[in-house]
């Protein structure tokens, strides 16, 4: 992997469409690839904070009663196409006779050019060699089942487009009315009933975010919702995140509570962000929390622990739950330095969180410096006269903004929200373990 290749800029699941006449062979496939259990009940999909999953029970079956019906959801629950689309060959079909014909109807539904985007699992290192020259006839990759199958396919994906289907022999505009009644399936689920469970059943429309719903709480003047560690998975069509990125004493959790303020200054203190001067981290996990107030929005608001520091238990576990929240809708980073307090290890602050989380982050950051209080003439002079924090706000395109948190003029948040990068543009929310960043049309 090259390792000066920029990583991508925004946190993406891959999306697989399964295939395989095998039905508990499909299910071992789809399990090694998520790392859990859940195609033991042959689910049409699953997720993980990696993979999204479209099983294809009945697309080999001759006898199937909605042939039509299975390919087209097939194209709305991956549209506008599939990063993959994996071939289960159990060992009972694994003669060449066999694979050529499914590879054959591959091509037939989706075209000739789908063979760049299969990858072919086999059972056995014996089926693999017998059958390694379809490789060039077909241009397709081969491997062996094996438990390192997540890390293979996103090896093989790296660097690539997904699959783009053509709409030869199915309609684009029936695609993409089927898939908006799916979303629409989803989202009156989301609006009632029990916690929703994190696939979806064979046999049922319903797709469902996979993030486990936690407990709400609200003070009694003061409406916003709660969310510790992992995630929450409300959904809505403006959702934000914005997510305060920093090392330990920058004055993350103080700054979250400073835009909580503004929106709610009769806020209960227990519903604030735990925050205190000391050397050592307060905040240990990501936590979040829904508000409305001073953005004229629906916005989640996570603060996060710092990445880098030892004393933070189940550090990876957090980087994860964070690369959740940003996978849940459209995502903001502020990056929150302390004025007059740039240490060595935050002279390459950007470059480490994007290596961490796997995503370009300075694309969607504006650096924040707390301690206002301590500024002594122009905020522009002192960047310019600090060459690391310079180079910081430079890689950021230039926005920055500063707080001083023991005050409680909320004008500097609303002065804040005017420079998040495309914040007043509303943005479909992405429907992150089930649904692309796509925006649908009518």
């Amino acid at each position: 992997m090259n390792s000066q290749r920029s990583p991508p800029t925004y946190p993406q699941l891959l999306t697989f469409a399964l295939f395989g006449k095998d039905v508990e062979y499909r299910a071992a496939i789809g399990n090694w690839i998520l790392g859990t259990n859940l195609f033991n009940t042959n689910p049409i999909l699953a997720v993980n904070n990696s993979f999204k999953i479209i099983n294809t029970p009945h697309f080999f079956e001759e006898d199937s009663v909605h042939p039509d019906q299975d390919i087209i959801d097939l194209m709305a629950r991956s549209y506008p196409g599939p990063n993959l689309f994996i071939l289960a060959v159990d060992s009972e079909n694994s003669q060449e006779e066999n694979v050529v014909a499914q590879i054959s109807k591959l091509q037939e539904i989706f075209g000739q050019q789908v063979t760049e985007h299969v990858f072919i699992i086999l059972p056995d290192i014996e089926s693999l060699q017998s059958l390694l020259h379809l490789k060039q006839i077909f241009n397709i990759h081969l491997a062996v089942a094996n438990e390192n199958l997540a890390s293979e396919c996103k090896t093989w994906c790296f660097g690539r487009h997904s699959f783009l289907y053509d709409y030869k022999n199915y309609s684009e505009r029936v695609v993409r009315r089927r898939r908006t009644a799916l979303m629409k399936i989803t989202v009156n689920s989301l609006s009632d009933g029990p916690p929703l469970p994190h696939y979806e059943r064979a046999g049922l429309d319903a797709m469902t975010p996979s993030t486990p719903q936690y407990g709400l709480s609200a003070s009694a003047g003061d409406t916003f919702q709660n969310h510790a560690c992992n995630g929450a998975n409300e959904v809505t069509d403006t959702m934000i995140n914005i997510i305060l990125l920093g090392l330990t004493g920058t004055g993350k959790s103080a700054s979250a509570n400073t835009i909580l303020t503004a929106g709610y200054p009769k806020i209960d203190p227990e519903q604030l962000f735990r925050s205190e001067a000391s050397s050592m981290p307060i905040t240990k996990q990501c936590e979040a929390k829904i508000i409305q107030k001073p953005f004229k929005r629906q916005v989640r608001l996570v603060d996060t622990p710092d990445f880098f520091n030892e004393e933070v238990k189940n550090c990876q576990a957090q980087v994860e739950a964070c690369k959740r929240f940003c996978q849940q809708g459209p995502c903001v980073v502020l990056l929150v330095l302390q004025l007059g307090r740039i240490t060595d290890s935050e002279k390459e602050i950007i470059q480490k969180l994007e290596n961490k989380l796997g995503w370009r982050i300075r694309d969607s950051t504006t650096v924040l410096l707390t301690h206002g209080e301590d500024l002594k003439g122009s905020l522009e002079k002192y960047i310019n006269a600090c060459g690391a924090l310079k180079n910081i706000v430079a890689m950021c395109n230039n926005r920055y903004h500063l707080f001083n948190n023991s005050s409680k003029d909320s004008k500097q948040v609303t002065e804040l929200i005017k420079k998040i990068p495309n914040f007043k543009k509303k943005k479909k929310s992405l429907m992150s373990l089930v649904f692309d960043a796509l925006q649908l049309e009518d």
